[in-house]
Formats: C-alpha cells, sequence, structure tokens
C-alpha cells in the first residue's frame, strides 16, 4: 500500500499548487493590465511551490511560502513595473490568507477524521481506509482549501477593491501591519510545533491540548478579518478623499467663472466708456478730415485702433466666452514674459457648450504656464507657450504645448503625467480635461517631442462634434 499513498501524496500536492496558483490568478487579476499577465504570476507561483515540495533537499515551510511571496510579488512586476509598493503589500496578502485558508481546513480535517477514525468505524481493512483518505483527501481537504481560499480572496477584493493605484509609505504600513502580524504568527506556530516535535520525538503539538486547534482556528478567523476590516477602512477612506478632490474640482471650476465673470465685466466697462466717447471721436476725426490735416487724422485713428485692440486683447476666436479666456491668459503671459502664439477658432455650428471649452482652456494654459515657470528659464526668449484648434470632420482638436525640457513620466492607468505631490492638489487640471473630453465622446492625449523645433510638452484634446 505504500506505494498507492505515495502516489496519492503527488497527486495531492500538484492539486494544491494548481489550486494556489489558480487563486493566485484571481486574487492579481484586478491589479495587472491585462489577464495573461495575471495567468503568468499565478503559473510562477504554483511551479515554485510544487519545486520546492519535489526537491531532494528539505526546505523550510515558512522560508518556502516566503519565497513564493516574493516570486508572486517579481512576476507581478516584470509584467507591470508600476506601482511597487502596491504589488509588495498584495503578495504579503496571499502569503497571510493562503496560510490562514490552510490553517482552518486542518482544523475541520482533523476534526472529521477524528471523529470517523474513532466513533464510525472500526475496520482494519487497509483498502477500506485507503479509499477513505482519497475521498478525505481531494474531497475534503482539497475541495475546502479551495473553497476558503478563493472566498477569503473575493472577500478582500470587496473590501480593498479593484484596481491598481499608487500607494505611499504610509499607506503601505497601514495596510500591510494585520497582514505582517498573520504572517508572523504563521511563522511562530510553525517554529514552536518544529520544536516541540524535535524535542518529543515526533510527537504533534495539536496532541497536546485538545482545543489547540479551535484556539488556533478562531485566532486565524480573527487575524483574517483583522485584514478586512482594516482594508474596509481604508476603502472608504480614499472614496471620501475622491469625494473631496471632486469637491475641489467644482470649486475650482465655480473659481475659473467667477474669474470669467470679473473678466467679462471689466471687457464691459471698456466698452461702455468706449461707446460714450466713440461720438467724440468720430467727430474729431470728420473735423480733421474736414480742415484737410489728413496725417493727424490718420495718427488719431491709429491711437484710437489700438485703445480697441487693448480693450479686446487682440484675441478673436469666434465666442466671446473664449475671447474673454484667452484675453486674460494672455495678458497674464505678457506679465510674465511668456512668449504666447495663439490661433484658436471656435466651432462655428457652435454645438460645443462654451463653457465646457472654457474649463479646457483655463485649466491647459494654467498647467503651461506653471510648467513654464518651474523651467526657469535663464532667458525669457526661451519660454514659450501655443494654442491652436483643427477640425477634422467632426472632430474637433485643441493642441496646447509648453516649453519643456525635463522627462514627462506618464502614468500607465490613467495615462496622465504622474505627480509627484498628488496629496496638495496637483493633477486637477488635466482631470478636469478629461473629464469634458469624454464628455464629448473624446479624451486626452499628452506627451513630449520636437515642436517647432524645440522640446516641448504637448498636449491634444479631441472632442466630437454633436451632430445638429
Amino acid at each position: 500500500m505504500e506505494l498507492y499513498y505515495q502516489i496519492l501524496t503527488v497527486i495531492d500536492i500538484i492539486c494544491d499548487a494548481i489550486i494556489d496558483g489558480y487563486c493566485c490568478v484571481v486574487f492579481t487579476r484586478p491589479f495587472l493590465d491585462h489577464k495573461k499577465k495575471a495567468w503568468l504570476t499565478g503559473g510562477a507561483y504554483a511551479l515554485t511551490m510544487l519545486t520546492f515540495d519535489f526537491m531532494p533537499w528539505y526546505i523550510n515551510v515558512m522560508l518556502a511560502y516566503i519565497l513564493g511571496a516574493a516570486v508572486i510579488c517579481v512576476t507581478m512586476y516584470l509584467n507591470d513595473r508600476t506601482y511597487i509598493a502596491q504589488k509588495l503589500f498584495l503578495s504579503i496578502t496571499f502569503f497571510c490568507l493562503r496560510w490562514q485558508a490552510a490553517r482552518i481546513v486542518i482544523y475541520i480535517y482533523n476534526e472529521i477524521n477524528g471523529i470517523v477514525i474513532h466513533s464510525l468505524f472500526t475496520t482494519t481493512d487497509k483498502w477500506f481506509w485507503f479509499r477513505w483518505d482519497v475521498i478525505v483527501t481531494f474531497l475534503g481537504y482539497d475541495l475546502f482549501i479551495f473553497l476558503f481560499l478563493y472566498n477569503a480572496v473575493r472577500c478582500f477584493l470587496w473590501s480593498y477593491g479593484r484596481g491598481r493605484e499608487p500607494m505611499n509609505s504610509k499607506e503601505f504600513l497601514l495596510l500591510s501591519i494585520p497582514s505582517l502580524s498573520g504572517a508572523v504568527s504563521y511563522g511562530v506556530v510553525r517554529y514552536y510545533s518544529y520544536i516541540y516535535e524535535r524535542d518529543t520525538a515526533g510527537k504533534s503539538v495539536y496532541d497536546l491540548f485538545v482545543s489547540h486547534d479551535l484556539i488556533l482556528s478562531l485566532f486565524t478567523l480573527l487575524s483574517f478579518a483583522v485584514i478586512l476590516v482594516t482594508t474596509y477602512v481604508f476603502r472608504q477612506w480614499k472614496s471620501k478623499q475622491e469625494e473631496e478632490r471632486q469637491q475641489e474640482i467644482f470649486s475650482m471650476q465655480m473659481a475659473d467663472l467667477q474669474n470669467h465673470i470679473n473678466e467679462v465685466e471689466r471687457l464691459y466697462k471698456n466698452l461702455r466708456s468706449l461707446r460714450h466717447d466713440m461720438g467724440n471721436h468720430l467727430m474729431t476725426l470728420e473735423q480733421l478730415y474736414n480742415k484737410g490735416e489728413y496725417a493727424a487724422a490718420e495718427q488719431y485713428a491709429g491711437t484710437l485702433k489700438k485703445n480697441m485692440q487693448n480693450i479686446s486683447g487682440n484675441v478673436s476666436s469666434g465666442n466671446p466666452v473664449t475671447d474673454v479666456i484667452l484675453s486674460s491668459r494672455k495678458k497674464e503671459m505678457e506679465e510674465k514674459k511668456i512668449n504666447f502664439s495663439c490661433d484658436f477658432h471656435f466651432p462655428i455650428d457652435n454645438t460645443i457648450n462654451s463653457f465646457d471649452i472654457s474649463i479646457i482652456l483655463n485649466n491647459a494654459l494654467s498647467n503651461a504656464i506653471e510648467a513654464v515657470e518651474r523651467e526657469k528659464f535663464h532667458s525669457q526668449d526661451m519660454a514659450h507657450i501655443s494654442l491652436t484648434s483643427n477640425r477634422l470632420k467632426n472632430m474637433f482638436i485643441i493642441i496646447v504645448t509648453n516649453t519643456y525640457t525635463g522627462t514627462l513620466e506618464i502614468d500607465s492607468v490613467s495615462g496622465l503625467p504622474g505627480s509627484t505631490k498628488p496629496e496638495e492638489g496637483h493633477g486637477f487640471g488635466l482631470t478636469n480635461i478629461r473629464h469634458v473630453a469624454r464628455k464629448y465622446l473624446g479624451d486626452i492625449e499628452i506627451n513630449k517631442e520636437v515642436f517647432e523645433g524645440e522640446e516641448r510638452c504637448v498636449l491634444h484634446v479631441m472632442l466630437q462634434i454633436p451632430e445638429i
């Protein structure tokens, strides 16, 4: 019978590795950008654990599972080299979930075997007990380990959420402490079990106290509950942060609107003043022409034209709202000695809301101005910002560029440049622009390229013009 039991053990080990690998796939799939990468991670973990099981020399169980968790982290990183802290946290957590599921199943397995061996069956038939071991192994232990681990993974994904996201050191520490505590507990249990078995000539520590298994299982459930509660509270906190972020975005939009209103009021006052004096200006010009003083009349007309240009900002985009914004931004750039070129024209069919365009222009030009100011050019002639627009059939494209000599790191999830100071509210501008673009079934693209002979950061905003 020894051969049959050896075969049963080998099959059981392979089944355990397949179960662990599949649960690892389910666990890592939401945090990788492709399903294939999750299968590679789960496969690497399963092969690693199989290798440890069939190695000709002994390896400590704790060390084996630590190395398995490291394989998960490394494989995820090689497939997607972003958000390393999150990947490390996930690896630690899976290690802990795997131990917790196994600990509970071992308790159930021992209880079932104890009841059967001591109460129900007294036969000495070897084949009967072999068949019983087959049933208990595959329909008992392996099935239960799959159900417990799979559902533990699903519970974790429910509490923590699904998606790749940056994780700073404080967040990593907060989330990892429960899992690390569980992992350390596993190591302590394994260590003292080994010491006891060594010093008592192979007697199991679980035979020492009748309630030892039950107490350990209850501790395992408590450890798992702590992980779920911590991740759930963390997710609620992040959701609240996102709500506050949206409120701040709304406040910024309202501030932009207030600036528009103030600028319109300023222009309106200037136009009223010009209209009030227009009769006097026309009468003066008429008198100069009647007297034949053409040179003086031409000079007077030139001065009047210059004053009118100063009022309108020398901007004519085809829409009064965008004219106000561009005039205000142009004036700001002139004060900061930034070269600005503008060739923007509002769509003539007016199927795009002018306020939506104002959000795009305000945020895009504000970001460009901030980026140019951070460059700290030695010569102001080196600072350039440009704004252009194009119409391609039903697509309206806005292009904003600014001089940029640094390295532009694009986040692989959002497609936007990563912010080094997200806690200070950076990155709202591009989020606002994307929100408006997607309202018109469009999107944005930002990259660094050579534009008009110099290195620039180029923002493309694509909007689909609705059909009338």
